[in-house]
């Protein structure tokens, strides 16, 4: 399972599923998977536009390793993939940056969740 991501020519970021663009008319499931994706997107455009590089040819490919017996994703690569102009010393800088994505490590460290209803009653009242 891949999601593909892209820059349009003003450095939009456009993710992807199987050649269709993902928009907020998909699962919530899948614009879940996509946000590391998109944000690594967003450190790498930042990267290279702080250095004046140009965002032709660099595109990024978010690989799942999709387990189907339980309904969830054991593992995930972010392959950055660069043009061969890239020059080779801002190779580990690049993945330096895009380990920096919040969205990456609060999937590696998630957050406790709680569900809470407005029938709840507070205890202690």
């Amino acid at each position: 399972m891949n999601i593909d991501i892209s820059f349009d020519q003003t450095g939009k970021i456009i993710p992807s599923m199987n050649g269709n663009e993902i928009t907020m008319d998909e699962s919530p499931y899948v614009i879940y998977l996509a946000t590391a994706g998109m944000c690594s997107a967003v450190y790498v455009r930042a990267f290279l536009t702080q250095r004046g590089m140009s965002l032709e040819d660099v595109t990024l490919t978010q690989i799942m390793d999709y387990n189907r017996t339980t309904n969830m994703i054991e593992s995930i690569e972010v392959k950055v993939n660069l043009p061969e102009s890239f020059p080779a010393k801002y190779n580990k800088a690049i993945k330096a940056t895009v380990d920096q994505c919040p969205v990456k490590k609060h999937m590696v460290t998630p957050p406790a969740v709680t569900v809470t209803t407005n029938l709840d009653v507070n205890v202690n009242a």
